[in-house]
């Protein structure tokens, strides 16, 4: 397909220092700069205008509103973001839509070049590629103060039946290493030494260990291609059912019971009863698509990889940039489930 052209803005740049001490340019635009330059690319190779508001998550998106009330969401992404992975990320959403499962699925609209992506310049060191995806109404996951039992039965068994409508989906960058796959949680042991407080470093030590243990186990379990992030803010709901799946950036080609690990992780979350809640939402999903003993064996400990990987994450992303509205959401989270899930083990001894 022809390449759309890049964006050419005026950016501000400073004198900074690289790691070898000697000065370059480095560029900065401001959060209005930005926007105005995202309007810019829309209009020209989209024939679309409006207002956009920041979405709250790790990346840099948007969601633009027309004059007309026409709402998209716009995802931007550096050249970190192999060009692979996105079209994966297409013909996934393509794929789930075509199967006919009861789901709603974002659809990728193309550029006047019938691109999936555009050339946008915000940074005169990297390249950026932006996205327009049709938004989809619902009400997120995460917005629902009592998630009720029905509603974790439903989310299970839909899970379920989105992962056998994807068992025959096959893509090459789906076979990729990836920061949250949970057979690659190991890799993030290191970053325990980044906190200071001994109580913390111990209570981490313990959700690697729980997931070493089953880490050998892995690689003899089911593997296809998974959505990755079913966390509560990628999942929409009307009332106790689930309506629409979000966000295929963190697929990849892993266990499948990783996927419901990861779903059982968020679900779990905030509750005073979260062994509880991981039992409804296991039991549906196994209604629908049975599990091996083996499989059932490494789910907790899957769950304790998923928290650990998400506290270490963030501790390297806070010596980064502390400051980062979008990077830290679900952190204590996470500390306080880890934390639950320890005592209970003890319970076991």
């Amino acid at each position: 397909m022809d390449s759309g052209p890049f964006q050419e803005v005026e950016i501000c740049t400073r004198s900074v220092k690289n790691a070898d001490n000697e000065p370059f340019r480095e560029a900065l635009m401001t959060t209005r700069s930005i926007e105005q330059t995202v309007l810019q690319c829309l209009q020209e190779n989209y024939s679309v205008t409006g207002t956009l508001v920041r979405i709250t998550g790790e990346n840099l998106n948007y969601l633009l509103t027309t004059e007309e009330g026409v709402r998209y969401v716009v995802k931007i992404v550096d050249d970190d973001m192999p060009p692979e992975v996105v079209e994966m990320e297409f013909e996934a959403m393509k794929y789930a839509i075509s199967a006919g499962i009861e789901l709603h699925f974002p659809e990728i609209v193309p550029d006047k070049f019938k691109n999936i992506e555009t050339g946008i310049n915000i940074h005169t060191i990297k390249r950026y590629r932006l996205r327009l995806l049709v938004y989809l109404s619902g009400t997120v996951l995460e917005d629902v103060s009592d998630i009720s039992e029905k509603l974790l039965q439903n989310l299970g068994e839909t899970l379920a039946r989105y992962n056998l409508a994807m068992q025959g989906f096959e893509h090459p960058a789906a076979h990729r290493s990836h920061r949250w796959s949970l057979v690659e949680v190991g890799l993030h042991r290191d970053k325990i030494s980044l906190f200071e407080n001994a109580d913390k470093r111990a209570l981490l030590e313990w959700g690697f260990d729980a997931w070493e243990r089953i880490e050998s186990e892995l690689e003899l379990l089911p593997w296809q291609f998974i959505h990755g992030d079913m966390n509560r803010e990628n999942i929409l709901v009307e009332e106790d059912r689930v309506t629409g799946l979000v966000d295929f950036g963190d697929a990849c080609f892993n266990p499948v019971v990783c996927e419901l690990a990861i779903c059982i992780a968020y679900a779990m979350m905030d509750r005073d009863d979260p062994l509880d809640a991981a039992a409804v939402v296991a039991r549906a999903y196994n209604e629908i698509l049975p599990l091996s003993e083996a499989e059932l064996s490494t789910l907790i400990p899957l769950v304790c990889g998923r928290l650990v990987s998400s506290i270490a994450i963030s501790a390297a992303r806070r010596k980064i940039d502390p400051g980062n509205p979008n990077w830290f959401g679900s952190e204590e989270s996470c500390w306080a489930l880890l934390a639950r899930l320890n005592e209970e083990s003890m319970k076991e001894t």
